[in-house]
């Protein structure tokens, strides 16, 4: 096969397969699988969702969303950094540690969401505290393992060197974990999303999630909207997962992870 076909049906793969899947919605919800109590149609969700847009309401749960996303998300990352940077360079203190981090890992985010909407309320901070709660654990694991991943030479040459302290912390230990952080932000980053929904419509905060149960106890004919405000925040998902893949292929590119992906990108297109 050409490159260039080949090239093409790689990139129309992705819309063909959302326009089967929308097809696939409205047959089998105007085919009477579903009733519309039960399932709304495609199109009826789709004029929906194209009304909810042209409303200041939908961005403002929209912009709700994202700044306990982004809050939390961005203090579990610095948390995890620098302490799991701590424990990496410690035997002491990361065997003294792991168990702690383990149980607390364990624990679903969500567990804890009564104490914190009794602590907090449903407010911005109860949210942006579920998501960094949420996230940090496996972020941290992923710090530790990516600073004990490093090559002692890398080490030694830095203090050979000189370079110790904050400076050996910015130029040496995050560039040599930076696989290991790029990959647990890609995925903390799709976590801290579900946690930010669910905080809304769990613990009522503003945002998409409390738009969501509105739309629910509204009855069978709001049904389209919450349907709606749920492929927003997919979509808004797939944006932000789709971000952080091109920045870490950006800022990652000298890695040999990437080189390889491109490698096997122009193999399959050759």
């Amino acid at each position: 096969m050409d490159a260039k076909v080949r090239r093409a049906a790689l990139g129309l793969s992705p819309v063909l397969a959302v326009l089967a899947v929308l097809g696939l919605w409205q047959a089998v919800t105007t085919g009477g699988l579903f009733t519309a109590d039960q399932f709304p149609t495609m199109t009826d969700t789709l004029a929906a969702l194209a009304s909810a847009v042209g409303t200041e309401a939908y961005w403002e749960s929209v912009l709700a969303t994202l700044q306990s996303w982004s809050l939390g998300l961005l203090i579990a990352s610095v948390l995890a950094l620098l302490v799991g940077s701590a424990l990496a360079f410690n035997d002491f203190a990361f065997r003294s540690a792991a168990g702690v981090i383990e149980v607390f890992k364990a624990i679903p985010a969500i567990a804890i969401l009564p104490l914190v909407i009794m602590v907090l309320g449903s407010t911005l901070e109860m949210k942006v505290f579920l998501v960094a709660f949420g996230v940090f654990w496996p972020l941290v694991i992923q710090v530790i393992y990516g600073v004990r991943s490093m090559d002692p030479t890398v080490l030694y040459t830095a203090r050979a060197l000189g370079i110790r302290g904050p400076r050996r912390f910015v130029s040496v230990t995050v560039p040599s974990a930076a696989p290991y952080i790029a990959t647990g932000l890609r995925i903390a980053s799709a976590s801290a999303l579900i946690l930010s929904v669910v905080a809304e419509l769990v613990g009522g905060a503003a945002g998409i999630g409390r738009n969501i149960l509105r739309a629910q106890n509204g009855g069978t004919s709001a049904y389209p909207v919450m349907y709606a405000y749920i492929i927003t925040a997919g979509l808004i998902g797939i944006v932000l997962t789709g971000a952080f893949f091109l920045l870490e292929r950006r800022v990652m590119h000298w890695h040999e992870s990437q080189r390889n992906r491109r490698a096997n990108d122009r193999r399959v297109l050759r």
